[in-house]
């Protein structure tokens, strides 16, 4: 009977060894897993090009809703007292435009808080070239 509780008490002692070396290492492995995520090769040639897709898309939109600034200045010279044919339809033509207009800001805006973001999360901007804006405000970035 000793025999069976000396082997019981072996078997304890090694499972708490055991458990409190882990606890104590659990800092050095989860920073080396961090470690091998963050550069792991696939994901700093996805952050690199993240960066580089929402800056390009920042900039596509910005042209984008100039071209739509431009559209609603030629209906209105066009069409300085409205255009009576929009009587017929559920909404004026000038109308559409707007919420066209809006939409397409507010897509640019989305995708410059994104930007911005990323930029600030330091797992992430590392991969960023430096040719890109730190950050993206009202301005078209250059995305060169």
């Amino acid at each position: 009977m000793k025999w069976f509780l000396g082997v019981i008490g072996a078997a304890l002692a090694t499972w708490l060894v055991v458990v409190l070396i882990g606890w104590l290492t659990q800092p050095v492995r989860t920073a080396n897993g961090v470690r091998e995520r963050v550069g792991d090769p696939d994901n700093v040639l996805y952050q690199y090009e993240h960066f580089h897709d929402l800056c390009a898309s920042v900039a596509a939109t910005d042209v984008k809703i100039a071209a739509k600034q431009g559209e609603i200045a030629a209906y209105d010279k066009r069409h300085p007292d409205g255009d009576p044919s929009d009587r017929f339809q559920a909404a004026p033509k000038r109308d559409r435009l707007d919420t066209e207009l809006t939409g397409l800001q507010q897509f640019r805006a989305d995708q410059a808080a994104k930007y911005n973001a990323d930029s600030a999360k330091a797992n992430r901007s590392l991969f960023k070239d430096r040719d890109l804006p730190a950050e993206i405000g009202d301005d078209t970035p250059d995305c060169n």
